[in-house]
């Protein structure tokens, strides 16, 4: 390890967003930080030796021993503790909790952090979330969180990543190199800190497969997002679908190949383009077989806890002939890659049922040391080869002077041991240490996060803003029911009113589900995150011209998506008002209450028969 001292000033912090009900804010990081007589393993794979580290404001200035404690330092004795760089998991769906329960992101920033995770990459968000999601994390005052690598999605109509009825916005999609550059002209500018290109339709031969993205719409995605600086990961499950990755130039295949063996063509490509490789075992492990040991089972919440009693009360499941196959083929690639000396990086798919934020990254580190991996081979894959990957190598992922002071004290040798990686006594983000204990207590809370909370003005969308963004500066967007099948809507201002006001008209092509639908998304903050407290009014009023009976269903924090309140309303040929009290907003959800505080989004929701069609002309909505 090199012995350099370099001093470097501290970086100026911007204020935290004012958060509505939220605990009092932590106190910024201290000037300096010395950490004393460390095992420090720097990340690079060079042997853990004995030093210290200090730290000013956000960086690393000086690593080395018996370093002096400036005067007004925080020293910090880690006498018989190793001394990391902070963990990363490369493939993350934070608003989704990995069990039955509703999005809950302070729980999931959580449970990264106490296992010294300190830089996730979330991928369940579109464009218009990552604003507010980095306002709502930025210390200090902000809510307790890792370094948030926040991406746009791609994909290709009728691929993966378009069924779930979230929206076109949330997918964006391209079918050929012009379709493309229109969509990255669309996602640069909210500055996204990576692109994920879905780009393999194969169902892992379960149900009919998606269509797949073709190289050349790949290659113009990553054109115009290196030209902006920004990496470029993939949705890829197939050697052929590496292979088209690698060959496009993206900067990491995510999940692992697990239809046939990796060849020698696609690691010649893949060394050519310097395409890393993430595997994501963790969700492909069957679950049916999977054990856990006590450390592991220790960090689940009572909501992980409860999922896993519930499947263990089952009995035992036999394992389906293709996950058989399917893992045992994704095992011996991985090594394949290992042996190739690719680049590999430590991701999960956290948030998909039984794989949970945080432990599923330790599980993934523990897996990579059964197939291969040296305890201190797993560590540089989780620190500097995730940040290299994700092109922040020379920001964080190593313990040296300049570095982001991301850091994780650790109460053994995991560079010898790996399940001492369970053992997280400290943990420091960009110098500030962050609160495990209350963190801790908030995973075992059965109460949401409080998250910031707007008091809402009455005008919701008036019409009179000529960029088709509401009166509240947010962006409609639209919601359909799931599946490669699902219902279409697309909505147009066809006229301006005597005011300046323009009514917009929505036509919905349904499609065949047994009971398709479609919806108007008005989000009352940006990509509503924030929410909104509504409790001054009475209710919502709009006008409508229509055919047939409708329904409003209100986006609420802290329940799950079938349970949301909702009113159903009726418009008719000519135009009318319509004025629906909240009393008439109903759930359900047996005892669940409509909390006017936490309110995020208005949907209105236009629903018919398999292949029919609607409509619906919506205006001036508001609260009254």
């Amino acid at each position: 390890m090199k012995r350099l001292l370099a001093v470097l000033g501290a970086a100026v912090v911007g204020l935290g967003a004012v958060m509505g009900g939220m605990a009092v804010a932590e106190p910024d990081a201290p000037a300096t930080l010395l950490i004393r007589n460390a095992r420090v393993f720097d990340g690079t794979g060079a042997p853990a030796e004995k030093a210290d580290v200090l730290v000013r404001g956000e960086r690393i200035v000086a690593v080395g021993p018996g370093l002096k404690a400036p005067r007004g330092s925080r020293v910090v004795n880690a006498h018989g503790e190793t001394l990391l760089p902070g963990l990363h998991d490369l493939h993350a769906h934070l608003r989704s909790p990995g069990y039955d329960a509703p999005e809950d992101l302070g729980k999931a920033y959580a449970g990264y952090l106490v296992q010294g995770i300190t830089t996730v990459n979330d991928y369940s968000v579109s464009a218009e979330m990552l604003q507010p999601i980095r306002e709502m994390t930025r210390q200090p005052g902000g809510i307790w969180a890792p370094h948030l690598n926040l991406a746009i999605r791609t994909g290709v109509p009728g691929g993966h990543g378009t069924e779930y009825g979230w929206g076109d916005f949330f997918t964006m999609k391209a079918a050929t190199p012009r379709a493309a550059h229109l969509v990255m002209a669309k996602a640069l500018p909210y500055k996204p800190d990576e692109i994920k290109a879905f780009t393999d339709g194969w169902r892992y031969g379960r149900g009919g497969d998606l269509n797949n993205m073709n190289e050349e719409t790949l290659a113009a995605i990553v054109e115009d997002a290196h030209k902006a600086g920004i990496p470029v990961v993939t949705h890829t499950v197939t050697l052929a679908g590496a292979k088209i990755a690698a060959s496009a130039g993206v900067d990491s295949v995510v999940h692992g190949v697990g239809d046939a063996s990796v060849d020698a063509d696609l690691i010649a490509r893949m060394k050519a383009k310097g395409t890393a490789y993430v595997s994501t075992m963790v969700v492909y492990e069957p679950q049916q077989t999977r054990a856990f040991t006590p450390a592991e089972w220790a960090s689940f919440t009572p909501g992980e806890k409860a999922r896993e009693e519930a499947e263990r009360a089952k009995g035992p499941e036999p394992v389906e002939d293709y996950d058989a196959r399917r893992w045992a083929i994704m095992q011996a690639n991985l090594k394949a890659i290992h042996a190739a000396g690719i680049p590999i990086g430590i991701g999960t798919d956290s948030g998909i049922g039984g794989v949970y934020h945080g432990p599923a990254a330790i599980r993934e580190m523990v897996l990579y040391t059964k197939l291969g991996f040296t305890p201190a081979q797993v560590l540089v894959a989780a620190t500097r080869t995730s940040a290299q990957i994700m092109g922040q190598g020379k920001d964080h992922g190593t313990i040296a002077p300049g570095m982001r002071a991301d850091l994780v004290l650790v109460d053994g040798r995991p560079d010898e041991t790996i399940e001492d990686i369970w053992n997280v006594s400290r943990v420091w983000v960009s110098g500030r240490e962050v609160p495990l204990k209350k963190l801790h207590a908030r995973l075992e809370s059965s109460t949401q996060t409080p998250l910031p909370v707007r008091r809402m003005a009455g005008p919701i969308w008036t019409g009179k803003r000529a960029d088709g963004r509401t009166d509240l500066d947010t962006l409609p967007v639209d919601a359909t029911d799931s599946g490669a099948d699902h219902s279409h809507i697309t909505f147009v201002h066809p006229e301006t009113g005597p005011e300046g006001e323009r009514p917009v008209f929505m036509a919905a092509q349904f499609g065949a589900a047994p009971k398709p639908f479609a919806e108007l998304v008005l989000p009352l903050t940006r990509g509503a995150i924030d929410l909104v407290d509504a409790r001054g009014f009475t209710g919502i009023a709009f006008t409508v011209k229509g055919a047939g009976d409708y329904r409003l269903n209100l986006e609420s924090y802290g329940l799950s998506e079938g349970d949301w309140f909702g009113a159903g309303f009726h418009a008719g040929e000519q135009q009318a008002e319509v004025r629906l009290p909240f009393a008439a907003f109903t759930s359900k959800e047996e005892g669940a209450k409509l909390d006017l505080a936490a309110l995020r989004a208005l949907r209105f929701q236009l629903s018919g028969k398999p292949g029919g069609t609607a409509w619906l002309e919506l205006g001036d909505v508001r609260f009254y």
